[in-house]
């Protein structure tokens, strides 16, 4: 009875071993993986500042303003630009009447001057 205890006691003791060591070796790989998430979201944040940054800079007034005025071509309305809403209807007509060919001719003379149509 005796050194059948102390069999059972050693095979208990053996399991136990097996389990601790297993459960650390889990235990070091969970801990590399986060880790290397903790890299990963830190990473990604340095990433998100710099976006931030650039996009402030992308986003500057002065910037915007410069860009505006060298491919925009924008400037203050004329009054030939403006119209009465009784004009509508025969503008909105003139334009429908228009031949392909005079639509083809405004958007390549848009497209030569570099504006929209």
């Amino acid at each position: 009875m005796n050194g059948r205890a102390t069999l059972m006691s050693i095979l208990l003791a053996a399991a136990i071993g097996l389990c601790l060591f297993l459960v650390k070796y889990e235990v070091q790989d969970l801990e590399d993986q986060l880790a290397g998430i903790n890299r990963t979201i830190a990473l990604d944040r340095e990433a998100i500042h710099v976006l931030k940054a650039e996009w402030s800079h992308l986003n500057e007034a002065e910037r915007l303003k410069l860009l505006a005025d060298r491919y925009l071509d924008l400037g203050p309305l004329k009054t030939g630009q403006f119209t009465q809403e009784s004009n509508l209807d025969v503008q909105l007509i003139r334009r429908q009447d228009e031949t392909e060919a005079a639509f083809a001719e405004r958007i390549g003379r848009a497209l030569t001057e570099g504006r929209a149509p």
